[in-house]
């Protein structure tokens, strides 16, 4: 059985910072992402992020938390955002990248 690939996306950068827009970029082109928010990347939920094309849009309940970021619609909220991520890093990821 072939599994699943994808790209792996972790943003931690705000928006408008020159690695959030590529990061964004790199994503959208990829047509089948799964993007992990984190840190101050959460921040991008505010602009409408998880309406990105070919994208799966995950986020850090923990740092939404942490900034009064409700969770959004069409995100997914791990509840154990780091093991989520590592899982599909190690079991389904064709490329990685950190931003």
């Amino acid at each position: 059985m072939k599994r699943e690939e994808h790209d792996v996306f972790l943003l931690t950068k705000p928006p408008f910072s020159t690695r959030s827009e590529l990061c964004l970029k790199l994503a959208a082109r990829s047509g089948n992402a799964r993007l992990y928010l984190a840190g101050d990347g959460v921040y991008h939920l505010l602009s409408g992020i998880q309406e990105l094309p070919g994208c799966t849009v995950y986020a850090c309940q923990e740092d939404l938390e942490a900034r009064a970021i409700k969770g959004r619609r069409k995100i997914t909220v791990p509840e154990n955002f780091y093991a989520a991520f590592i899982e599909d890093l190690m079991e389904h990821c064709r490329q990685a990248y950190t931003f």
